[in-house]
């Protein structure tokens, strides 16, 4: 994407905290309106908050990426709020115990692959459709170095970060 993100609408998911937390501002300060996507309200509010203060734009929506209802209503807010969508970061995950593949639960397991794997492809199938009527369009996975390597332990982050590839 040429000319960089000044008056492009990003979306930023992950971003009350850790590396989405850093990459929202960041968009921010280079002229970027934001949707800061996150679980965490206080920390998604936070964030948009000090866009603002900064003189930027930014929304906070809160929810589970991991439900349709929620990537909709991502979206949706960038297209009504921002007029479109121009980046996606899909940024937003979880770790899950750190525990042997005979000690994970169907819950964790469901939980983190939902999370990490389901959720980006959610976002980016809702996010496409927008990007491809503009005619441009970035999407931006966070990757792990568990998606280069296999352990003992931490079974479904390693798999669902295995299972990012797509991109």
């Amino acid at each position: 994407m040429s000319g960089g993100p000044d008056g492009r609408s990003v979306i930023v998911t992950g971003a009350g905290s850790g590396i989405g937390r850093a990459a929202a501002p960041a968009f921010a300060g280079e002229g970027a309106r934001v949707v800061v996507a996150d679980l965490n309200a206080e920390g998604a509010q936070a964030v948009a908050k000090e866009i603002e203060q900064a003189g930027g734009a930014a929304v906070a929506v809160v929810g589970d990426l991991s439900e349709q209802a929620v990537v909709d209503q991502v979206v949706e807010t960038a297209v009504e709020r921002f007029g479109g969508v121009d980046v996606l970061v899909n940024n937003a995950g979880i770790m899950d115990r750190m525990s042997a593949v005979a000690d994970v639960t169907d819950a964790e397991w469901e939980r983190v692959i939902r999370v990490n794997l389901t959720a980006p492809f959610l976002l980016t199938r809702a996010a496409l459709p927008h990007m491809l009527e503009a005619g441009r369009g970035a999407i931006v996975n966070t990757a792990s170095e568990a998606g280069l390597r296999g352990g003992a332990a931490g079974a479904a982050y390693t798999a669902s970060k295995h299972g990012g590839g797509w991109g």
